[in-house]
């Protein structure tokens, strides 16, 4: 289990485990401990995290990213990736694949995922019925404890991955149609601003980098992404800086300024804003809960 997660101890207290030779499944439901600590990791394994609340903090690659409800996010094979939350009720299914499995059915179904696959880990693919409808037939036939058939499990574990397949790659289906060329610029934006959110990022530059007027890319933006350019870029500082609070090495005047803040009473203000408490009181909090 030390795939889905470092925090052996979180998972027996929150979560349920379902699993096959090639497939494993822990599954949090309004999970009531309010912080999960697990370890920036990889693994030879292909991993998909599966939201159904939002999930607060995502780590991948070096870059933060907010995990929304109804969507998988892939994690390839030998990437850093991490998974933080400091709040109850939250509710996924992360399920991890064995390389040798997952790789196999790729070739069947002549996929170049490894080539195109997780290069921006946005490349986030909504959770189908279908796929929804396996991966809860895998947990009641592994919930049958004795009478459970291990064969039903791996073709199941078969149809998953299969299916995780298909949600990426058949371009065809209505479901993936190209989207307009604003929000394929949008999408290249975000992706943009996951990576360089700690630099002084202007909404200005962002509309000129995908060539729109400042009022229509918020327009666009918010459109796109349910939220506008400004909520977004604070978003993602604000869960980076809740991280890099659980580390004692840093000032607040130095965490302001990884998460793109060139003034800490700035950062502050925002911060409180946010959270409902200052960058130290929340500090505090963490050294004495």
């Amino acid at each position: 289990m030390k795939a889905h997660f470092d925090d052996k101890h979180f998972i027996s207290r929150n979560c349920l485990c379902y699993y096959c030779d090639v497939l494993s499944i822990v599954s949090a439901a309004n999970a009531q401990e309010f912080i999960s600590n697990p370890l920036c990791h990889s693994h030879s394994a292909y991993e998909f995290m599966i939201p159904y609340s939002p999930l607060p903090l995502i780590i991948y690659e070096n870059a933060v990213y907010i995990g929304e409800a109804g969507y998988v996010y892939p994690v390839p094979s030998g990437r850093i990736h991490s998974y933080r939350f400091r709040s109850p009720n939250i509710a996924y299914d992360n399920i991890v694949i064995d390389k040798d499995f997952f790789e196999q059915i790729l070739i069947d179904k002549d996929c170049v995922w490894k080539d195109c696959m997780g290069k921006n880990f946005d490349q986030r693919f909504e959770l189908t019925k279908e796929a929804g409808t396996y991966i809860q037939y895998f947990k009641d036939e592994f919930s049958k404890e004795n009478n459970c058939d291990p064969s039903k499990l791996y073709h199941l574990a078969a149809l998953i991955a299969s299916v995780f397949t298909e949600c990426e790659f058949q371009e065809k289906r209505d479901r993936l149609k190209a989207p307009p060329q604003y929000q394929q610029g949008i999408h290249q934006i975000v992706s943009y601003m996951n990576q360089h959110y700690a630099d002084n990022l202007q909404i200005d530059t962002l509309a000129s980098m995908c060539g729109l007027s400042r009022t229509y890319f918020i327009t666009a933006f918010r459109k796109a992404i349910g939220e506008t350019p400004y909520n977004y870029l604070l978003n993602l500082r604000m869960a980076k800086a809740r991280l890099l609070l659980e580390n004692p090495q840093y000032s607040i005047k130095e965490i302001a300024l990884l998460c793109g803040f060139q003034k800490p009473n700035t950062f502050s203000s925002l911060f409180k804003n946010y959270t409902g408490m200052t960058p130290t009181d929340y500090k505090q909090k963490l050294l004495f809960p």
